[in-house]
């Protein structure tokens, strides 16, 4: 440990530095040079202030931490985002560790709360996305505070039982053309029945058709506009129109029958004589509430008897790139590579992403190389 004068400065004359060791939160011995202070005091008065949080952590309140990262985080990152992270945090987290103090927050607690997560979502990937919460706001307070303690990180992610197979078909859910055909059978509401298949033929995310207006159809040229979506902030229940996911916007083409499903619905709100192209394609004047949504999806797969296959909002994505490997292998193609070029503006995903979610859809991928093994 030692305060001392760097050999170079910077133009207002800062030149003072302190240089100390420490070890991580793994156990590791590390080095810290400080920054340039303009005197050797100023110097003095940080480097023992660093001892100081080295030995003993900054005695804060975890929810007030809490707090300040996520007033950081909301002029850093996308609306959309900053609501996601804060619900997490909120339903997930602050419960359990809002009044805890942060230098008291052990590996223990850490463990005992990755238990009680996993038991209520037993799912490894949802988990996580809990715990990149959690490590976050440990990561600013490291860096705030200038201390080296982090138990969340010291504990580890929430990790896949390696003796438990999982097979493609629970890593990617779907639902098939026939089934979807019974799902759409049992529907006797216009609106819903527009709204399920406008899901399965457009693969679109949530807030993305929970924000389409009848201004981004049209029926001329047979598209979509998708320029938008929609975010529900958990706490207050409003939402605010953001950009997509990715802040692209995409124009993708209608299939006939869904044209004709979406012109005959909107033949029927036209009868209003309050009717605005404004309008949410579902919803009218105001845009249609998540929870609204999932109840009515799992009323009529229980009604068409399939609530044993029922997915998720998410899933009928999946189901509509599904629906379009079996016709694009029925039509004899078999590049996939080509069909991933397509698709990924149509998804609004990269080509990367698409072929780590659905390669494995395509079951003659390998054909050429099983032909030259069997050349041999």
């Amino acid at each position: 440990m030692a305060v001392y004068k760097d050999k170079y400065s910077t133009k207002d004359g800062r030149c003072w530095r302190y240089k100390s060791y420490f070890h991580n939160y793994n156990g590791e011995l590390k080095v810290k040079n400080s920054r340039r202070y303009k005197t050797q005091k100023e110097a003095l008065q940080q480097e023992r202030i660093f001892l100081l949080n080295r030995d003993k952590p900054v005695n804060k309140i975890f929810g007030d931490v809490a707090n300040d990262y996520f007033n950081d985080l909301k002029v850093r990152v996308r609306e959309s985002t900053y609501i996601l992270y804060l619900s997490r945090y909120t339903h997930h987290i602050k419960p359990i560790f809002q009044d805890s103090y942060l230098n008291k927050i052990t590996v223990l607690d850490i463990e005992r709360w990755k238990k009680s997560i996993i038991s209520k979502v037993k799912n490894t990937d949802a988990a996580n996305q809990y715990y990149a919460v959690f490590y976050e706001i440990f990561k600013y307070a490291n860096k705030k505070y200038e201390i080296n303690y982090n138990p969340v990180v010291a504990s580890g992610r929430f990790k896949i039982n390696s003796n438990k197979i999982i097979t493609d078909k629970e890593k990617l859910k779907y639902i098939t053309y026939e089934d979807f055909k019974t799902f759409l059978s049992v529907i006797d509401n216009e609106m819903w029945y527009a709204f399920f298949t406008t899901l399965y033929f457009t693969g679109l995310r949530k807030g993305e058709i929970l924000a389409l207006r009848w201004e981004d159809v049209d029926f001329n040229n047979k598209t979509l506009s998708i320029n938008k979506s929609l975010t529900y902030h958990t706490n207050s229940g409003r939402y605010k129109i953001t950009p997509t996911k990715t802040s692209l916007n995409r124009t993708i083409s209608m299939s006939n029958v869904l044209i004709d499903v979406l012109q005959k619905y909107k033949d029927s709100q036209e009868k209003y004589g309050d009717f605005s192209k404004t309008w949410y394609v579902f919803g009218s004047g105001d845009a249609l509430r998540e929870g609204e949504i999932y109840w009515i999806k799992d009323k009529y797969f229980k009604k068409a008897n399939l609530f044993h296959k029922r997915i998720t909002i998410h899933q009928f994505r999946h189901s509509h790139v599904s629906l379009c490997v079996n016709e694009f292998l029925k039509s004899g193609e078999v590049d996939a590579t080509k069909f991933f070029v397509i698709m990924s503006a149509r998804m609004g995903h990269s080509i990367p992403v698409m072929q780590n979610i659905y390669m494995h859809l395509f079951p003659s991928a390998q054909d050429e190389i099983v032909d030259l093994l069997n050349n041999l």
